[in-house]
């Protein structure tokens, strides 16, 4: 009866839990390039044309490198990190869009826009005297950007893709400015691949054939090292917990990212490190301050949600100013002997995470104090605070 008095008055059935769960999970898979994909291609970008200075007109003219003999020597390494470089391209490319059209015309409008992105920025690197334009690096990048999508189509219908976008959407919170939270902890967490800046801190470690290595341990730089790394591990925690949905538990999330950002600092400092300076970017009192701040964040998880986004932002401003004031610089030449990478591609990776580190805070401070009033919250979060610990 109740089935035919709907089909009467033309009613129907309200959708299924598991259908409308369905519908927002595909929703967050396909809303998930939006701020993602132009980070990463600014990335590209910076690497493949860093250090933007010196342009000069070419000779042989911007394409000459099509036409150019083979080079004589194409080392693995190098054509291994130019597909993998443009791998996530090609994944972001193929999800934005999936969104209106269908499977086959996702990769190969994601493997084309790869390809594109690859031949401008060969194409500009021949106005660069410091950079090779090749289209092996072409052709690699390229051989990247349709690998990914790819990889892309065939894991969209995995279930691992589709745990890892349910883990997110029940972790964050919706909407975009959430999301963009998001790509800066991303940004957070590579930086941490750099094991030459100090963990939580500002600077670099010093290179102890060129400086005097106890030059940082003196009285007047260890108090404001450590205050600035308990300032920024409290901070962080905060500007975490403000992108989190209410039921989960900010202290542990918080630990958990900084726990991960450690442990990549840790293996990339036992890859890309000469040996005897291994735990250089680690001292007591850097674990000593970080358990300070972790304190701290313990009873600051229980304020409001606007109370925690602009203590956020006060003390990353602080913890940021105060660990550059106290930070020891060396030049990049300098800073690059502490490395045992005989690969190639140091100099981008060190000068991109080493400006990434020094205006991360400040991003993140604008990002906090311009959605003050409208990062997602609710009734939920407030009640949610006791149990953030």
């Amino acid at each position: 009866m109740q089935a035919t008095d709907r089909e009467r008055t033309g009613q129907t059935p309200p959708p299924s839990a598991s259908g409308a769960d369905s519908s927002t999970t595909e929703n967050q898979r396909r809303d998930f390039p939006r701020y993602f994909l132009p980070a990463y291609v600014l990335l590209i970008v910076y690497v493949s044309l860093s250090p933007f200075s010196g342009w000069l007109s070419p000779e042989q003219g911007a394409l000459y490198f099509l036409t150019a003999p083979w080079p004589r020597y194409i080392t693995a390494f190098d054509l291994i990190a130019n597909v993998l470089a443009y791998a996530p391209l090609g994944i972001l490319l193929f999800e934005l869009v999936r969104r209106r059209t269908g499977w086959t015309m996702a990769v190969t409008v994601a493997s084309l826009g790869g390809c594109l992105l690859s031949f401008c920025m060969e194409t500009m690197q021949a106005y660069l005297p410091v950079r090779i334009p090749s289209r092996v690096d072409l052709l690699a990048n390229s051989a990247g950007a349709m690998l990914g999508a790819l990889l892309a189509a065939r894991m969209g219908r995995s279930w691992l893709a589709r745990w890892l976008v349910d883990w997110r959407h029940q972790t964050f919170n919706p909407g975009a400015r959430a999301e963009f939270g998001e790509v800066l902890l991303a940004i957070w967490l590579f930086m941490q691949l750099n094991p030459s800046i100090p963990f939580l801190s500002a600077g670099t470690i010093l290179n102890p054939l060129v400086a005097d290595w106890n030059t940082s341990l003196q009285p007047n730089t260890l108090l404001p090292q450590g205050l600035a790394v308990a300032l920024n591990v409290c901070g962080f925690g905060l500007f975490t917990s403000v992108l989190l949905q209410p039921q989960v538990r900010a202290v542990r999330f918080s630990i958990g990212m900084i726990a991960v950002g450690g442990l990549l600092k840790m293996l990339a400092a036992g890859v890309l490190l000469k040996p005897p300076l291994m735990l250089d970017w680690l001292r007591a009192d850097i674990m000593v301050s970080a358990a300070g701040g972790i304190i701290a964040l313990w009873f600051a998880v229980r304020l409001s949600h606007r109370s925690r986004i602009y203590l956020a932002a006060m003390l990353i401003l602080a913890g940021g100013l105060l660990a550059k004031i106290a930070a020891i610089y060396e030049a990049l030449s300098t800073t690059l002997g502490v490395f045992n990478w005989p690969y190639g591609q140091l100099l981008n990776f060190t000068s991109l995470t080493l400006l990434l580190n020094e205006i991360w805070p400040f991003v993140a401070l604008v990002y906090l104090l311009a959605g003050f009033n409208r990062l997602p919250s609710s009734d939920a979060v407030g009640a949610g605070r006791s149990r953030n610990a």
